[in-house]
């Protein structure tokens, strides 16, 4: 009885592992598949730049924290809150110029940036106006984006999923094979690019004084890839 048992147990761990081994040995085909989703930014983030010089750091110091109160007034006052406005950057040096071979002291110069979150992107050439005419002398950005990104990179994962089985079938049906099972997969994260306005397109967009300055925000686009090694039937 024993020994029916103990061959019993050989023979299934025989056919076990060939069933095993064949099975890892079905042919395979690696493809990539990419998607994209496309869609339209819901806020906006805009980089406001106050640079000034004057002899007397006091004055430096001073004008350059008025103008930056006001600025953040009139933003507020467009109905943006207090905490979406923030200080991004600040410095404050001594500024130089060349005499000759002299490197001469010549001032002083403060640089502030105000930092602005926009959730409704009709305020968003309102806010720009209203920063120059408070005494902004840079838009140094406009950044759009959307806020909740995980849904539209999943998507996207999705798409690329979807794409990299299509190529996979194509390719098995021309070897008159069908797609089995998946040996493998990888999945790249999906990056989000969305439209960006420097500082040049910037200053050429408000030069017209009398008109509130025009934004497009378009449509921002989320790209995500993946690589799938698919098992095919013999």
């Amino acid at each position: 009885m024993k020994l029916i048992l103990i061959l019993a147990a050989i023979l299934a761990f025989a056919f076990g592992g060939t069933a095993e081994a064949a099975e890892q040995n079905l042919p395979t085909i690696s493809v990539s598949g990419e998607g994209v989703v496309e869609a339209a930014p819901d806020r906006a983030t805009i980089s406001l730049g106050i640079v000034n010089r004057d002899k007397n750091a006091s004055k430096v110091q001073s004008d350059n924290a008025r103008i930056a109160a006001d600025i953040i007034q009139a933003i507020s006052s467009l109905g943006v809150e207090r905490r979406n406005i923030r200080t991004g950057n600040y410095s404050f040096h001594q500024v130089y110029r060349t005499d000759g071979s002299r490197r001469i002291q010549d001032g002083y110069e403060a640089n502030n940036t105000v930092t602005v979150i926009v959730e409704d992107l009709s305020l968003v050439g309102k806010i720009i106006d209203a920063a120059l005419a408070n005494g902004a002398n840079n838009v140094d950005s406009l950044n759009f984006g959307i806020r909740n990104k995980t849904n539209l990179i999943n998507d996207a994962i999705r798409l690329a999923v979807r794409d990299a089985r299509a190529k996979a079938e194509v390719v098995a049906s021309e070897l008159g094979k069908k797609i089995v099972g998946v040996r493998s997969i990888s999945v790249n994260s999906g990056s989000i690019s969305a439209p960006r306005m420097n500082k040049m397109m910037m200053r050429d967009a408000v030069a017209a004084e009398s008109y509130e300055t025009p934004i497009e925000s378009g449509t921002l686009s989320c790209n995500a890839s993946v690589h799938v090694e698919f098992e095919m039937s013999r």
